[in-house]
């Protein structure tokens, strides 16, 4: 019988967080052919199968659950037998500033949804979910969804006030690959001034920590003699709602922030820098391009994909979401 450790300690003790890994535990009880052991120490048991909460970068340790986190995942990663969770890379339709109150309210109601990828994080390396038994009902999950959170996927039209460059956390969080965030917003705005003259807005990531703040004093030296560069940051309290601000974008360029994923509904060209982002597929080509984007709109097939691989607790919990996954490993 098959053996899967669901590490609940990988995220912090008491946060509203902790509502996942017992959803995805109590839903491996509907699986008789399984064996599942719920892990709230700070120990590695031996299971042949491992699920974490989140990713851990080798060297970006912080706190004591991200130490035994990345326990975890040097034991499991190399053999693939990992579950992760992740953040719904749709998550700023789902309101902006919310407290963790409406979060866990909003989480019970199943109307937060998590990317839960298998044997990698990231979504090139991962194991693929295009499988029939996941995208049979993927469209239909896809209109549920979007229902939910209130998303209308708007066609291409090719206007707009500016270019929006999104920032990843910095050189910390996995999906940043050790890119620091100013060294890709200053490579990014030289390039898109070889061949245009918006306006340009570079917006970092909400997480306001020690490395952001330098971050942004570095960003805010070198645009201080360029006409046209605004920042959004939580360091000089110019941080919107980023919905309005994609609807009003001409383009939209990231190396692989999340922040970005809305541009793809908003029916904005997309300029994302790093193969292992889970929406590179919707590339708008390269940045020299910028003025006369390579539209493809291949936006069903990126729907349909969003919809195989995000769940909610009630998929989770009901043993649905595991169900399916079973049959890939």
């Amino acid at each position: 019988m098959k053996h899967i450790a669901v590490y609940s300690n990988t995220c912090a003790k008491g946060s509203y967080k902790e509502i996942w890994p017992r959803a995805f535990y109590q839903g491996l009880q509907h699986h008789g052919d399984w064996k599942s052991t719920y892990v709230e120490n700070k120990r590695l048991i031996d299971a042949e199968y491992a699920w974490c909460f989140a990713y851990q970068v080798k060297g970006d340790i912080k706190m004591s659950d991200q130490s035994h986190r990345r326990q975890i995942i040097d034991k499991y990663e190399p053999t693939g037998k990992i579950f992760f969770l992740d953040s719904d890379v749709l998550i700023s339709y789902d309101g902006f500033e919310l407290n963790k109150n409406t979060i866990r309210k909003m989480t019970m109601e199943n109307k937060r949804w998590t990317r839960q990828p298998y044997s990698s994080i990231y979504a090139n390396k991962g194991a693929t979910y295009f499988e029939k038994e996941f995208m049979e009902n993927a469209m239909q999950r896809w209109t549920q969804i979007a229902a939910i959170k209130g998303i209308e996927s708007k066609p291409y039209n090719g206007k707009g006030d500016h270019i929006l460059i999104t920032c990843n956390r910095g050189t910390e969080g996995y999906s940043a690959e050790k890119k620091n965030a100013t060294e890709y917003a200053i490579e990014t705005i030289e390039e898109i001034r070889q061949y245009s003259k918006r306006p340009i807005i570079v917006r970092f990531h909400r997480a306001l920590s020690g490395t952001q703040q330098k971050d942004f004093q570095t960003l805010e030296q070198y645009i201080k003699d360029k006409q046209d560069i605004t920042i959004q940051s939580k360091a000089n309290g110019n941080y919107p709602d980023i919905i309005p601000v994609i609807k009003n974008a001409y383009a939209v360029c990231t190396w692989s922030s999340s922040s970005a994923t809305p541009a793809i509904c908003e029916g904005k060209p997309l300029y994302v820098k790093s193969k292992n982002c889970f929406f590179y597929d919707m590339n708008s080509g390269n940045i020299s391009d910028i003025e006369s984007p390579n539209i493809k709109d291949n936006r069903h097939k990126w729907y349909a994909n969003y919809a195989a691989t995000h769940y909610n607790i009630k998929d989770l919990n009901t043993g649905y979401y595991f169900g399916k996954v079973k049959n890939l490993i």
